[in-house]
């Protein structure tokens, strides 16, 4: 439109820096909308874990099966403390 002087320079100026606002607000946005899906996720693990071992605390015996899925490794160092590697890692806190 300013190339075929339908629009003033001024006009054009004013329509380039509304649609760049537009875009940073729009930007801005599309971080926020983000970070609420990634905190999301994480209230969605953090309630299939609790789930998961809700159904662990009534039990009698553990079996290898429920070891095998809570704890990915155990290392056992030179003077006989035990290391234990969890398949879940604790929340981190921001």
């Amino acid at each position: 439109m300013l190339a075929e002087e339908i629009i003033t320079q001024e006009e054009y100026c004013e329509i380039v820096e509304a649609n760049n606002i537009e875009i940073k607000e729009l930007v801005e946005k599309k971080t926020d909308l983000l970070t609420a899906m990634a905190s999301e996720k994480t209230v969605d693990n953090i309630e299939l874990l609790k789930q998961e071992l809700l159904q662990f605390l009534n039990f009698d015996e553990l079996t290898p099966e429920i070891l095998h899925r809570l704890i990915n490794r155990i290392e056992v160092k030179a003077d006989g403390a035990p290391i234990i590697h969890y398949r879940f890692s604790a929340p981190k806190i921001k």
